[in-house]
């Protein structure tokens, strides 16, 4: 039986979408570890950022260098901006847009295995999850919005969205192995059609477990699903991109909310015990103003994860009217990330002795010369603790180091 391996980059989507990929091809094909040698490589890549693409690009050149005689299956939304002209070994690269990785079996018996004969596996649910402690489900796929300075939306397609009763099914048999935690996952969750009522229908399930959501636009946030978060089988937490807390830069990304509208989501949010994290683009058409208006805006008010990154001009989207030089924007990166840790800190330890619901992650893991299990808190902090039991565990934090909270029954 032929070998192969898999390299995933970006978002959960993705992750998602290769677990449907292995999924499809195990019985045809050994899976093996990504830094085992593998007849065929699977690159599931992101090109969402510059950065992103470059690094997708990056890995498939050091598998041509290092097995030239296998062959590289190149996949996810990068696979529609790479030229296969510029890659030296192009024999062995197969290029599968990412509409056709749900039948990537095919795609690899049509092009790599021809001795194999052709079957058709096309499916959009995920029966286990490799190596994960916490399985996604993916509930939409696509994307309308079209923001000025983002390619997903060109690169994904349409909004599409799975049946209700798949995603119960789906999230039930996960719950049925084991599983404290299921994270929902897509492009643009927010825009699923009754987001609400398939929430509300999850968390009537007589289980014990707790459902995570991926990133939400904020134009999809308002208080009754902040409600629905607060009460019910929830993680206290949502990640809901900002992008920018300048109205001017707002509207020419195309953002359809207001920093108001934003300050808003988190003070309901924040009172209800849900923890903040956001994304903030540094660069796009940003002033200094701009960029002082935004950490300001962090600073006074209840973020406390942030991913920030800088602006990188990508196929198919809006040019910026002025470029801003490299050291200023990893002046500004560093600032908002010395923000954030900052704000971070001062939050976990208004937190100690608080109550919560883990799940552990990863055995043994030593800090200090001691040894934990490393499990993540239902409002997205890291946590260190001795138990080892598996699924939902309730307790309360006893301490915060600076990195890690700790945490008893």
């Amino acid at each position: 039986m032929k070998t192969i391996a898999f390299y995933t980059f970006g978002c959960k989507t993705n992750q998602y979408e290769t677990q449907l990929m292995i999924e499809s091809i195990v019985n045809q094909y050994k899976v093996v570890d990504k830094s085992t040698k593998a007849d065929i490589y699977v690159i599931n890549s992101c090109a969402v950022t510059k950065s992103a693409s470059d690094q997708s690009r990056h890995t498939l050149r050091k598998l041509q260098r290092q097995n030239p005689n296998s062959h590289i299956i190149y996949t996810g939304c990068d696979s529609y901006l790479i030229n296969k002209d510029d890659y030296f070994d192009a024999n062995n690269l197969h290029i599968v847009g990412n509409k056709y990785k749900y039948d990537i079996l095919s795609a690899i018996q049509r092009s790599v295995d021809t001795s194999l004969p052709t079957k058709t596996y096309n499916i959009d649910k995920v029966v286990s999850f490799w190596q994960k402690s916490r399985p996604f489900v993916k509930i939409q796929e696509g994307c309308s919005n079209f923001c000025s300075y983002c390619v997903v939306a060109h690169l994904r397609g349409i909004q599409r969205c799975k049946d209700s009763s798949l995603v119960i099914k789906e999230i039930e048999n996960f719950i049925k192995q084991g599983f404290g935690e299921i994270v929902l996952t897509g492009t643009n969750i927010g825009s699923y059609e009754n987001l609400k009522e398939l929430l509300r229908k999850i968390d009537s399930l007589k289980y014990n477990f707790r459902i995570r959501l991926s990133s939400i636009e904020p134009m999809y946030v308002d208080k009754e699903l902040i409600d629905i978060i607060a009460s019910g089988k929830f993680a206290k937490h949502l990640h809901i991109p900002l992008q920018s807390a300048s109205d001017r830069i707002l509207k020419l990304a195309h953002r359809n909310y207001t920093a108001y509208d934003f300050e808003k989501i988190v003070d309901y949010a924040s009172k209800k015990g849900i923890f903040i994290g956001t994304d903030i683009i540094v660069g796009f058409e940003e002033t200094d103003e701009d960029f002082l208006t935004t950490y300001k805006f962090v600073e006074n008010n209840d973020i406390v994860f942030a991913h920030i990154f800088t602006y990188s001009h990508r196929p198919f989207t809006k040019e910026v009217s002025c470029y801003i030089d490299n050291s200023i924007l990893k002046e500004r990166s560093n600032k908002l990330k010395e923000l954030i840790n900052v704000k971070f800190k001062q939050k976990m330890q208004q937190f100690i002795n608080k109550s919560t619901q883990i799940i552990v992650q990863q055995k043994r893991t030593f800090v200090q010369n001691d040894e934990y299990n490393l499990a993540l808190a239902s409002q997205y902090f890291k946590v260190l603790t001795k138990i080892e039991k598996k699924g939902l565990i309730e307790g309360k934090i006893t301490n915060f180091d600076g990195v890690y909270a700790y945490f008893e029954r």
